[in-house]
């Protein structure tokens, strides 16, 4: 039994970005992020076109066809360990009136679920009201955080339904990240968000690898990442870039630069 197995109880378990937030359309396959409604294994499907129109989103649904919910793309999802509930946040935060940053995460439960009348037309509506996601039925939970980007950590009192998901991160762009010193050099503002729900704290990452270097923002980018539970370190992805760890600071890469 490798160490993720022994680690996390689960059997074929092989690779450990299976355990962070799946980001879509990127991440998501027929049976991944892996969710059980009612004791059955829900899958994912690519819808691309309407008719003639092209809509490009992905759908959560059972054997018998039926739709339970509609992802746009910059969404995140992340099952719980049961692979009975699920987090979503979208990608990009919202600015308030104090410039701070407020971030919404959304917990279901998957026996909640209920399947949509007409899949068709709400996906049609999703794209025309440009919306994130949708699903039929209201979250079990939910929690608005508003993250001020010059911090590096602050205390946050994270419901008893969040707690189960233990540390999460999450990747986004944070106006605001650095006081720079030579505004002629432009620094980028990716950071990783560690929630830490058990422990009752936020923790800001900015990458200074990635946001201080030669990278072609826009065109690459840092997608996701998981803490590595036997070294502690973080692992992480991106688009256009190879994976990477960072070290002890949870800033700069592991014995390599961009």
């Amino acid at each position: 039994m490798n160490f993720l197995n022994k680690i996390f109880g689960k059997k074929e378990v092989t690779d450990l970005m299976d355990f962070a937030p799946f980001l879509t359309p990127w991440y998501i396959h027929q049976d991944k992020p892996k969710l059980f409604k009612d004791g059955k294994q829900l899958s994912w499907t690519r819808v691309s076109k309407i008719d003639t129109e092209n809509v490009d989103v992905n759908v959560l649904e059972d054997n018998n066809r039926n739709c339970y919910a509609i992802f746009n793309i910059y969404n995140y999802i992340l099952p719980s360990s049961d692979n009975t509930s699920f987090l979503i946040w979208d990608r990009d935060l919202e600015k308030n009136i104090l410039g701070l940053q407020s971030l919404n995460i959304f917990y279901y439960s998957t026996d909640d679920l209920q399947p949509f009348v007409d899949r068709d037309n709400t996906i049609l509506m999703l794209k025309q009201n440009k919306k994130s996601f949708k699903l039929a039925v209201k979250p079990t939970n939910k929690i608005k955080v508003d993250f001020d980007p010059t911090k590096d950590a602050m205390k946050f009192d994270f419901p008893e339904d969040f707690k189960k998901f233990g540390e999460f991160i999450f990747i986004t762009e944070l106006p605001n990240l650095y006081d720079n010193p030579n505004p002629d050099k432009y620094w980028h503002n990716t950071s990783m968000i560690d929630f830490k729900t058990k422990e009752g704290w936020i923790f800001n990452y900015p990458q200074d690898w990635f946001n201080k270097s030669n990278c072609d923002f826009g065109y690459q980018w840092i997608t996701r990442a998981v803490r590595n539970p036997e070294t502690k370190l973080i692992h992480g992805q991106g688009i256009r870039i190879s994976d990477f760890i960072l070290d002890e600071t949870n800033r700069q890469q592991l014995n390599k630069t961009v």
